[in-house]
């Protein structure tokens, strides 16, 4: 972002010019509304943007946003201001202090996943924490904040207690949810807030954070924009997972064009070791974009996530079979995090996959 909710930090999130026009404007008008629901796909920037907004929010050295260097504004990035504070899906089997490690590990490398696995969601335990929290006067005096993160995933019992919270905000308070989709949200709560649309961002785009973030090449942050999907964060967890992930994506091509399907399973178990749960989240994802962009240039059309490099077997398949398979990849995904076996979500995306393919002839 560029402007008012741009800071002087390097910029929370880039490519949402739609979203940040919106907000620039209501921040400009003093019409900002007490509640606001981003909507996007994972890895696009919300809960960037959703600090940014915090810190145009809570802010006390600039008249126009925020500043990026004072006290305020540099603990809300790292998440460390009282004032601010953020929920995300648990269990009920997670701790404390796991939730307070992985709030510390997002606030000190700026892009650790704020997610616990498995069907994890937002209780109705958190929702009065945070209506307590609420209650209370602001620590500082600049105001409150509550960022609520996926709650698409909140059932209807938490949804009902949140409900009066939205509707009767105490007064100098903001509330920011996230959804990767604003339909899977209860109804009752998306009409409660503002709704901010996140698209998926272009490589080039992806590129440019990896490299602010990370330290990475040009040559590495592209090779890890285009296997991301239109994700930042995908793009982020395959550089800090080295060339693994990319080794990974040619084997797994591989994969797709051998005769015999069995030999899937054990491959699969191999890159779910290497890769761990994230990683091999990563690697469906990674398939799942490549496969779009083989859609694509079968169909005659600009590659959306290669970033103009040469596609393999681009005319292999058939443009409705490729699409099929871009769908079991992208469940796979799901699955690996909603904490299905790594090794067995692999192999079935992958044989999967497959079949699919097959169904044009190999």
């Amino acid at each position: 972002m560029t402007g008012l909710l741009a800071g002087k930090n390097p910029d929370p999130i880039l490519g949402q010019d739609a979203a940040e026009a919106l907000l620039q404007s209501a921040l400009y008008s003093g019409r900002l509304s007490h509640a606001y629901l981003f909507a996007g796909p994972r890895g696009t920037g919300r809960f960037s943007s959703a600090l940014a907004l915090s810190a145009a929010f809570i802010c006390r050295e600039s008249p126009d946003g925020w500043c990026g260097g004072c006290r305020d504004c540099l603990r809300i990035m790292k998440l460390q201001h009282p004032d601010v504070r953020v929920t995300f899906p648990v269990l009920g089997s997670t701790r404390p202090d796991e939730v307070a490690d992985l709030i510390e590990k997002r606030g000190r490398d700026g892009f650790t996943r704020l997610a616990v696995p498995g069907n994890s969601s937002i209780t109705i335990d958190s929702v009065r924490e945070i209506q307590a929290r609420m209650a209370l006067r602001s620590y500082e005096g600049s105001g409150k904040v509550e960022i609520l993160l996926d709650v698409d995933t909140m059932k209807q019992e938490a949804a009902n207690a949140l409900l009066k919270t939205l509707e009767e905000p105490p007064p100098g308070t903001l509330m920011i949810l996230t959804a990767e989709r604003a339909s899977g949200v209860i109804p009752t709560v998306r009409s409660r807030a503002h709704l901010v649309r996140f698209g998926r961002l272009p490589v080039e785009t992806i590129a440019e954070i990896v490299q602010e973030r990370t330290g990475v090449s040009r040559q590495e942050a592209l090779r890890a924009a285009a296997s991301s999907d239109g994700s930042a964060g995908a793009a982020l967890e395959a550089a800090r997972e080295g060339g693994a992930l990319h080794e990974m994506l040619e084997k797994g091509f591989d994969l797709l064009t051998v005769r015999d399907p069995r030999a899937a399973l054990p491959a699969a178990r191999a890159m779910a070791k290497t890769l761990g749960p994230s990683g091999s989240a990563g690697l469906c994802s990674g398939m799942a974009a490549m496969l779009h962009d083989l859609r694509r240039a079968s169909l005659g059309l600009r590659p959306v996530f290669s970033a103009g490099d040469p596609l393999p077997g681009a005319a292999a398949w058939g443009a409705d079979s490729i699409g099929r398979a871009v769908r079991i990849f992208l469940e796979g995904e799901k699955r690996i995090r909603a904490n299905v076996s790594p090794a067995a979500a692999l192999a079935a995306a992958f044989t999967g996959a497959w079949f699919e393919l097959g169904r044009d002839g190999r």
